[in-house]
Order: C-alpha cells, then structure tokens, then sequence
C-alpha cells in the first residue's frame, strides 16, 4: 500500500473513526479497578489522537509531496543507490562507460531507470519525459533540447508528478506556443541520501559530476539530444532551485541557462563547496540566470534574487520574476513553471534537424 495511495488514506480515515466510535462505545461499559479505568479510557484517547495525527499528516503530505514513497520517508527512496563515499575521490570507473540504459513506462507519460554514475560513483533514479513531436515520423531525424528540473528536499523526482502533472505544464507551454518542445530530466539530487547543496563534497557524494557528467551523458546515449551548453538547461524548486543556479554559475561548459524557483538561501554552501552568490561574483560565466520569488514565501524571499543579481557582472545576466501571493509550496511552484518553461526555452536553442549516425539514440 503506497504511501500517497487513496487506499491508504482512506483506510487510516476510516480506522481514525472507527477509533472514536470504539472509544464513545466502550467508554460506559469499561469495568474492573479504578487504575485499570483510568488506564483503559487514557488508551482510548491516546488512539484516537494518534490515529487523527497519522490522518492529517498523510492528507498534508498527499497535498504537498513532502514525501512519494516510503522508501524516500524512511531515506531509501533510490532504489539501488549509492552508499556515501568513504574516499576522497569518485571510484574509478571502466576503461569504456557503457551509458546504454533501458527506460521503462512510469507514469503521465514519463518513462523511468535506474543510472549508473561511472564517474560520481554512485547511483540513482532518473525520469524523463518526452513531447508528443519526439515519436513522430517527421521528427525522426530531429534533436531536441534538454531541460533537467531538479526537486527539493525532502523529494523525489517522482515528487513533481505528485505535487504537479510537470508534463501537462510543460505541453500547455508548447500547444500555446509559448516553449519549444523540449525533453525533461528529473534526476535525483541525492543519489547517496546525503544533502550537499548539489555539490561534490569529498567523503560525501559527487552530486554535481552526477548531475553535469553521468546524468547528461546518460540522457545523450539513450535519446536524441543537441548538444550542450546551447541545447541544455536546468531548473528546479526550493533546494533544487539552489542547485539549478548554482551548477548554470559552475558549468557553463554543460547549461547555457537555470532557473532557480523559490531557492534555498544562494550564500550558504555545504563545507568546501561555493555557493551560488559566491560563483557568480567570482567567476562571471556566460550564462543566464532567472531567479521566481514569492512576496509571501519567507522561506525563499525575493531578497535571495537581489543577492544573486548583485554578485552577477557581464556576461551573466540575471533576470528576477516575482508573484505577489504563495507560500513555499508545490501549489506556488506550479504557477511559478509556465512562466520559467518560457523563460527558459527562450535561451537554449529550438529542436533541428541533424544527420544521425546508424548507432545514434532512438
């Protein structure tokens, strides 16, 4: 029984009432000792609260998409995933990396593996989705670009088909030609269940060579991708929107835009690691930056955006969009996405068509 199932909730719905019918029942009838009454009645309370808790935080959860699984409540949400690093380097890897990965159906029309990280050294889920044009006999001989949108923590990948239909948005934009189709990527940000800001912090995990290296490799050998930087981009919420810009400021060699919706605070950095407003008055790459604030969100205020705007000179352009209501959940997230799918598809480039070689991605 999934955690976010409908049965699941309804079956802790109806044990919560039946806890409160057994308790207005059986309350006259206990009999024996006066501790033992006492005793008994406490327990019939103590259920009856325990039981409306468990409800009301599956119904919080089931809204929000704090959690997807119960691997991922209970920390094991990658299935076969790495465990922490015990050396100061990534392990070695194959003479030759094999990046050929069977992605299988999943859900809204995503499809889902299991990636191997030959050069992290680790391992974890990736999910992506495709537009309607990728299948279409005119578009055989197209490349598309590549959009990785990274979630939160807590979360999943799988987090944004819960809080959200991504894929619905991301189709909306491109029916209303608003966005160019593009392939979605929604990897995990902690393949080795360790928050590092998306950094590679020795000891720990290499979460940005798994994100700029296996994940983009991976995505480059299985579908039919243009290249990188101008092809690709990366956006994400809350941590994942920290980690967009920080890695768009890391590796202009692999994104030529992020986004960064609702991001964790852009000058704190897991130890030995630089942070977003470090990168950015440090380094200047060529890059473009969009930064989506709520004025209600005290979790990610829009002071965040006015820290990266002013660490960032030329080349780098930052661009700020704010909404006046939503707090620093999926439901603000989801209205912050149309406006960011556009923003983004707008600095990386359309889908063309490109020679392909005999062993070329399907």
């Amino acid at each position: 029984m999934g955690l976010t199932s409908r049965t699941f909730a309804v079956t802790l719905l109806v044990v919560a009432v039946a806890a409160v019918a057994g308790a207005v029942l059986l309350w006259p009838r206990v009999r024996g000792p006066r501790p033992l009454r006492v005793a008994a009645r406490v327990g019939m309370i103590v259920l009856c609260q325990v039981t409306a808790i468990f409800v009301v935080m599956v119904t919080v959860n089931n809204e929000n998409g704090f959690y997807a699984s119960w691997d991922d409540l209970l920390g094991n949400a990658n299935s076969g995933g790495g465990k922490p690093l015990a050396g100061p380097g990534p392990t070695p890897t194959p003479t030759k990396p094999d990046y050929r990965v069977k992605f299988a159906s999943y859900s809204q029309g995503f499809e889902k593996a299991s990636v191997r990280g030959w050069k992290s050294g680790t391992k974890g889920d990736v999910i992506v989705w495709t537009p309607p044009q990728y299948k279409k006999a005119e578009y055989a001989h197209t490349r598309f670009p590549v959009i990785e949108v990274l979630h939160g923590i807590p979360g999943t990948p799988h987090s944004f088909l819960r809080g959200m239909r991504l894929g619905r948005i991301m189709q909306n934009e491109i029916t209303a030609g608003r966005a160019e189709p593009a392939i979605l990527v929604l990897p995990t940000i902690t393949p080795d269940r360790v928050n590092t800001g998306c950094a590679d912090v020795p000891g720990k995990s290499h979460v940005s060579t798994w994100l700029t290296d296996d994940v983009v490799q991976t995505i480059a050998h299985n579908f039919r991708t243009l290249p990188a930087p101008r092809g690709w981009a990366v956006m994400g919420i809350s941590t994942g929107g920290y980690c967009a810009a920080r890695l768009a400021l890391e590796h202009p060699d692999r994104f030529a835009a992020g986004a960064a919706m609702a991001p964790d605070n852009p000058e704190q950095a897991a130890r030995g690691a630089r942070s977003p407003v470090w990168l950015a008055r440090n380094t200047n790459p060529d890059v473009q930056i969009l930064v989506e604030s709520s004025k209600q969100d005290p979790e990610s205020p829009p002071k965040f955006a006015d820290w990266i705007t002013s660490a960032c000179h030329p080349p780098t352009v930052v661009t700020t969009l704010r909404i006046d209501n939503g707090g620093h959940n999926w439901k603000t997230w989801a209205g912050m996405f149309p406006a960011a799918f556009t923003w983004v598809s707008g600095r990386i480039e359309a889908p063309r068509a490109v020679p392909l070689a005999p062993s070329a991605a399907p």
